[in-house]
């Protein structure tokens, strides 16, 4: 059934058709270009991946689909943001849900706050647990100072722990080693752009290390129409200003110790149809030691730290304001209950966690080796809008792992990976993934693959408490005698936002895959294709149910979807030599899925309403980019993404776009300094919207400049 879906829609056979399209292509484009090829343009690397296992492997043996961005990529691509470059990803959805808030997400479940997605810098998760979320505005990785990115495609707990339940991201950063000299890149252009970044890549005594200043800003879309045709005042303008500091020490030949820091500060305007300002700050300590011995084995050391502080300026308002009636009218709801003001202004949250892992790889025997890690990790929230309590909450979680790569013969390899990991808020629950590998030739390659993933809850959906109450705690709690802190209207409940079931479970997966890896013309042209089935079990989402505040209602976090995702993604990434590349992606996704909306009537009664999540699907998804260098030097890039139409998770319905970008580039060598131009277009085309129907995101120019000296 699942096979003769996509025969009866065609897809696959449109999408083989363009991927071997370059192959058939091929022998033009060799005779034409014979004379300039040289042998150096034939040596093709081989990308080394290490984050479905974290041992180093080559595409054919890893145990999942992995999409590498390199820096090649990156350079020619018409990216101006990080969250640009997972448009060239397969099943990737990458989003504005504000000028200067993004959200990436895989597959589906893409919500303003996308989780079940692992993301790392340089292995430090950088993933808050006071959203469940990455806040990319704070990571402070400028693009010049990414080497690759690395994506598995697929769940990864095996590997990575609970949140890389979908897939998982790690963006490594270049060495201290790979650049000398002082760099300069600045862009501005369309929405108010202005960006800069200097980076410095030089010695200290014995610590070769890299630091950057840089600075990004914008002022968000423009003003627009609501989805009831209301006229709305945008307001998500946003800039944050970075620094980090990336050291290198080797005191020895068999040891190397990795040092990072960083501080970032933030502003952005978030919301739907009314905005808040929200002020970030945010900074991280990070250590990698890593050891080889004389045996080959390899251990590492990670520990690091990351902190969060946010300040939402939200405007005090009265109740009256916000019900429109007058504690004196007769209407007035709360009977002989005073008007106040209930917000004091400013709603605060931190987020902090500390995490230490210890990992070693060994290799038993000449076919086998494995890695094992076992990891601690402290976090704690505070936020009293979130959790109604001034009080931090605190979790400390284990984790213990190992990965297995078995190459039992030439042809066929095994990977098994399994993790167990125990939280204060749960039992210990275990992922583990199964893969077998069958090698056809040095090239070509065919996987099969089972998962099976667990997704704790995080602090906050285990503990959110949104309530907004008559009396606010800060207010009154030294004792005031003012009349709304009478102790007979401190527990009145004006509105509960949003609330925790008292008992969440896991969130499960269950995930089979068929995976085929190739390379042809001598590895210039490499080819992926994964077909999948994930089947998801008590995912968290929220169900309504009545409760006595004004509205009468709650949102209720709970177990409360269950859904199958069936896809097939084909990737294909062609480089003959190094003027011309080509990356192209096609995927296709359904769901089929239901979610409680309505509580039951009765605790352990059937839910009253059930909802389709099918509306959820983004069913297809086409991205091509081609660049060319001319033999003047100049670049020229094109960026080409599809996607379906697609109802955001928690946002709106989005109609079926085609965006295209455009870039061309030229840099001047002058002495041992280099100079680089670019001008970008972004959706040269009509407008789309992005998440909300009013973020129509329109044609945009962006003039980049970067000057290097040695």
């Amino acid at each position: 059934m699942f096979f003769s879906t996509y025969a009866r829609k065609n897809r696959l056979l449109l999408a083989t058709l363009f991927i071997v399209s370059p192959v058939i292509a091929s022998p033009a484009i060799a005779a034409s270009d014979i004379d300039m090829l040289t042998e150096d343009d034939l040596l093709v690397e081989i990308p080394i991946v290490s984050g479905a296992t974290h041992m180093e492997q080559t595409l054919p043996q890893a145990p999942a689909s992995v999409t590498i961005i390199d820096r090649q990529t990156i350079e020619a691509s018409t990216a101006v943001d990080i969250t640009d470059l997972f448009r060239l990803v397969p099943g990737f959805q990458t989003y504005y849900v504000n000028g200067g808030r993004k959200g990436v997400t895989y597959h589906a479940l893409g919500d303003e706050y996308p989780r079940r997605l692992e993301v790392k810098v340089d292995g430090r998760s950088v993933y808050e647990s006071l959203f469940s979320a990455v806040t990319w505005s704070t990571i402070g990785v400028d693009l010049d100072d990414i080497e690759y990115i690395e994506i598995v495609r697929g769940a990864n707990a095996a590997a990575d722990g609970s949140n890389a339940f979908l897939a998982s991201i790690n963006i490594v950063t270049k060495s201290p080693l790979v650049d000398t000299g002082l760099s300069l890149r600045t862009q501005m252009g369309s929405a108010q752009t202005r960006n800069a970044a200097l980076s410095y890549s030089g010695k200290i005594g014995a610590v070769d290390h890299r630091t950057t200043l840089s600075f990004r800003s914008n002022d968000g879309f423009d003003d627009g129409i609501t989805f009831d045709g209301k006229s709305i005042a945008v307001d998500d303008d946003s800039e944050a200003a970075s620094f980090t500091f990336k050291g290198l020490w080797t005191p020895s030949a068999a040891d190397n110790i990795e040092f990072q820091v960083g501080v970032t500060e933030s502003e952005l305007g978030i919301g739907e149809d009314s905005f808040v300002n929200r002020e970030m700050s945010y900074q991280y300590q990070y250590l990698n030691w890593s050891h080889l011995s004389e045996q080959g084995n390899n251990t590492q050391l990670v520990v690091y730290h990351n902190d969060l502080n946010l300040d939402d300026d939200v405007e005090p308002q009265k109740i009256s304001e916000i019900l429109g009636v007058d504690d004196s009218s007769p209407f007035w709801p709360l009977g002989p209950v005073p008007d106040t003001t209930i917000f004091d202004g400013s709603n605060r949250g931190d987020s902090e966690r500390w995490d230490m892992e210890l990992r070693t790889t060994v290799k038993p025997a000449d076919n086998l080796r494995a890695v094992t890690g076992a990891a601690v990790r402290y976090d704690r929230v505070s936020s009293q809008s979130l959790f109604d309590t001034l009080n931090p909450l605190s979790e400390t979680s284990y984790r213990a792992y190992t990965n297995l790569e078995w190459t039992q013969s030439e042809q066929l390899i095994v990977n098994a990976g399994a993790l167990l990991e125990d939280r204060d808020s749960t039992n210990v629950y275990g992922s583990y993934r199964l893969a077998t590998n069958y090698l056809f030739s040095e090239d070509h390659m065919f996987r099969v693959a089972l998962n099976r993933s667990f997704r704790a809850p995080t602090l906050l959906e285990n503990n959110q408490m949104g309530f907004v109450r008559y009396v606010n705690p800060q207010e009154c709690s030294s004792g005031s005698t003012a009349p709304e802190c009478n102790p007979a209207f401190r527990d009145i409940i004006l509105d509960a936002g949003g609330i925790s079931d008292t008992d969440i479970k896991n969130e499960e997966l269950k995930s089979y895959e068929l995976g085929y890896a190739g390379y042809f013309m001598d590895k210039a042209l490499s080819l992926d294709m994964r077909l999948y089935y994930e089947q998801m079990l008590d995912i968290i989402g929220e169900r309504r149910d009545g409760y006595p505040d004004l509205d009468n209602f709650v949102n209720i976090r709970d177990n409360t979807d269950t859904m199958d995702v069936r896809g097939i993604e084909i990737q294909t990434v062609y480089k003959p030599n190094e003027r011309f590349l080509l990356r192209a992606y096609y995927s296709y996704s359904d769901i089929d899925g239901i979610t409680c909306h309505t509580s039951p009537e009765n605790a352990g009664e059937p839910c009253q309403e059930y909802r389709d999540l099918d509306k959820y699907s983004l069913k297809d998804t086409f991205g091509l980019m081609a660049s060319y260098k001319l033999a003047g030097g100049v670049r020229l890039s094109s960026t080409v993404n599809y996607s379906s139409k697609l109802q955001h998770y928690r946002g709106q319905r989005m109609d079926k776009f085609t965006r295209v970008d455009l870039k061309a580039a030229k840099s001047w060598d002058i002495n041992r300094s280099s100079v680089d131009l670019s001008f970008t277009v972004q959706n040269a085309g009509d407008s789309y919207a992005e998440f909300y129907e009013h973020n129509l995101f329109e044609t945009r120019y962006i003039l980049g400049f970067r000057v290097t000296l040695p």
